[in-house]
């Protein structure tokens, strides 16, 4: 696999925080990577959590975003019982965007939610997407050079390579 090793991790990080805020104790969470036979890695997270109502599936993934989890007494479907600022899951979509990917998400509220990431195996050069978050991305993939002052010799690396 060719991948950017840092941001598929940041997408597992992310949706596995996730799983676990919104599934409740004695919950399960499940996790499994495999390939599709078609050169391309299928990550999935899974959940017994709470679930996203199908009306929030597409809005999740909006910054500052969350979905209606929960209906208080008096009917408020706003009503937040979750902290959290909304970003997890714009950050998974606009990172697979970044990686020539995708993610979708199979929830049934109160019942739990699966997202499925569809990536290739091979990264290549990716067209420059115009998104808010893609312009804070850019210094990570910049080429940085790191000098080693005892020996005189520099070192040039590329961030977010493994």
């Amino acid at each position: 696999m060719h991948q950017d090793q840092a941001r598929v991790q940041q997408i597992l990080n992310n949706l596995l925080s996730n799983a676990i805020k919104f599934t409740p104790e004695g919950g399960r969470i499940s996790v499994s990577a495999r390939g599709d036979g078609e050169a391309h890695l299928l990550l999935e997270v899974a959940d017994t959590g709470v679930g996203i109502a199908e009306e929030d599936q597409q809005a999740i993934f909006e910054k500052f975003r969350q979905g209606r989890s929960t209906v208080s007494a008096s009917g408020d479907a706003m009503t937040r019982e979750y902290s959290g600022t909304g970003l997890g899951l714009s950050i998974v979509k606009e990172l697979c965007k970044l990686l020539g990917g995708e993610v979708i998400v199979q929830s049934e509220l109160g019942k739990g939610s699966k997202f499925s990431v569809r990536l290739p195996l091979v990264l290549e050069e990716q067209p420059r997407l115009d998104s808010p978050l893609a312009d804070g991305f850019e210094q990570f993939t910049k080429p940085r050079a790191e000098f080693n002052t005892q020996q005189g010799n520099t070192i040039v690396g590329a961030r977010g390579q493994g």
